[in-house]
């Protein structure tokens, strides 16, 4: 079964509660349906999950929680799903989202090179041992947060319309399989078409010349 599947990708409730913001919210975490398997809370999750992950860090797993809470969707998903964005793919979905603010507004391009200096430069910045990244007139704050929002809502819904399909259809398939169905086999005739052929069989024959 595909759910069988997830809960072995996915991290256990004893694991989450290990972290210490997952713990933040551990007076909510006890309502059963935060935890459920269904193809409803499963579905929530993926769009709260990826839509977070396009926030950058380290608000990403607080949101996910949160909107967990808020939607009653599968935690365990929604903050598996926000690791999307990690330390290998941050700097290629920030250039995306980029990209995509700065053609929406017009404001000219930035290579990805850049984009990687900017995200260094403000973990410096960060901890007190750098200049403001954003001080940098290339880059354009106003376009990376269009982009990143535009970039979240439509990834957000295409992926969880997806899932939602391929879960369904693996459920189908499964249920399918189990109770050996065979769509090659042939059709019975209907009770309608029984009566039909019935009343046919019925009408009195005509010897007319």
């Amino acid at each position: 079964m595909p759910k069988q599947k997830l809960k072995k990708w996915l991290p256990t409730p004893e694991k989450l509660r290990e972290s210490r913001v997952v713990g933040w919210f551990a007076p909510f975490l006890a309502d059963p349906r935060l935890w459920q398997m269904n193809r409803g809370a499963l579905t929530r999750a993926v769009y709260i999950g990826v839509l977070c992950a396009f926030f950058p860090l380290p608000g990403q797993m607080p949101l996910a929680i949160a909107g967990a809470l808020l939607l009653r969707a599968n935690i365990p998903m929604a903050v598996a799903l926000t690791w999307i964005t990690n330390p290998l793919t941050t700097i290629p979905v920030f250039w995306l989202a980029y990209s995509v603010g700065a053609f929406l507004i017009g404001e000219p391009m930035i290579s990805i090179r850049t984009v990687g200096v900017i995200v260094a430069d403000f973990s410096l910045w960060m901890t007190g041992h750098g200049v403001n990244p954003f001080s940098n007139h290339l880059f354009s704050l106003k376009a990376f947060i269009i982009g990143l929002i535009v970039c979240a809502v439509v990834t957000s819904i295409a992926m969880g319309l997806l899932f939602n399909f391929v879960l369904q259809y693996r459920i189908v398939a499964s249920w399918q399989k189990r109770l050996g169905y065979n769509a090659s086999a042939p059709r019975f005739h209907t009770q309608k078409g029984h009566k039909m052929r019935d009343a046919k069989d019925n009408e009195p024959e005509d010897f007319s010349i």
